[in-house]
């Protein structure tokens, strides 16, 4: 991993390794099984079908495995612990991210304004950062350590890629430290940041580069916990695969002193 584009623009590419390209092998029939069960559907599948969302949805052991599989480590688990500072990795349950030809379509509980921000803006957001209410305040309740995607399929580079805003993890950063300077972490959900995430935000959309990200089967990719991130349209006429874009995302929770979390 280059730590130089890590710190300095919030992402950094995992280079192929064949170990990672066996794990994806073996992940992808779990995930496309997950994408497919009738019973996740309710909870996960958005944008009238395009979109299968899957948080949590991918059965894996705290340290990757999945159903027998080796371990995510190598490259992948260096990343990981270079973007905590921990040794120590429990990956969570792997978000399954499946999209489909046709993404995005106005969802039944979106409305004008949210799907054309999802349309035009690629529904940038900051992880963590929870809508509370019907006027969707702002507030962060879960803290993560970053965000991991790890494709498990060959798809098309402009397939709905992972979208980042470079630089935006800094801005963010110094945003949070001086919202929480003197607050104790436990209250920091107590925190309505509304107004200035919205300024902040604003501010990225101007000033970072917007960037979006491809990589092959064997290949990963880690932004930063704060960076601006979300995912891009489907381009028209462009075709995938049957099973559509398929990723695993991992984004653990922060173990650990909650100010180096804001470091």
């Amino acid at each position: 991993m280059d730590k130089f584009s890590f710190d300095t623009l919030g992402w950094a590419k995992i280079p192929y390794e064949p170990e990672l390209k066996s794990w994806a092998q073996n992940a992808l029939p779990y995930a496309i099984d997950a994408a497919n069960d009738p019973k996740h559907h309710t909870e996960w599948l958005r944008s009238q079908g395009t979109w299968f969302v899957g948080v949590d949805a991918l059965d894996n052991d705290p340290d990757g495995c999945v159903h027998g599989s080796d371990p995510l480590r190598g490259g992948v688990l260096k990343a990981a612990q270079y973007a905590t500072g921990q040794e120590a990795i429990n990956w969570g349950l792997g978000q399954v991210s499946v999209c489909y030809q046709g993404y995005p379509k106005k969802g039944d509980d979106e409305t004008d304004g949210m799907f054309n921000y999802r349309r035009n803006r690629d529904f940038a957001h900051l992880d963590g950062l929870k809508p509370i209410g019907d006027k969707r305040r702002r507030i962060m309740d879960e803290f993560h350590g970053f965000i991991l995607g790890i494709p498990l399929n060959d798809y098309p580079a402009k397939a709905s890629p992972f979208v980042i805003w470079e630089g935006s993890h800094i801005i963010f950063r110094d945003m949070l430290q001086s919202l929480y300077a003197d607050t104790p972490h436990d209250q920091w959900d107590t925190i309505d940041i509304t107004e200035i995430y919205q300024e902040t935000r604003q501010r990225m959309f101007d000033e970072c580069k917007r960037v979006e990200l491809h990589a092959e089967v064997g290949e990963a990719y880690i932004a930063h916990r704060f960076s601006l991130h979300g995912m891009a349209s489907w381009p028209d006429r462009l075709d995938g695969p049957a099973e559509g874009r398929v990723i695993a995302y991992f984004r653990p929770y922060w173990n650990g002193d909650m100010q180096r979390w804001l470091t």
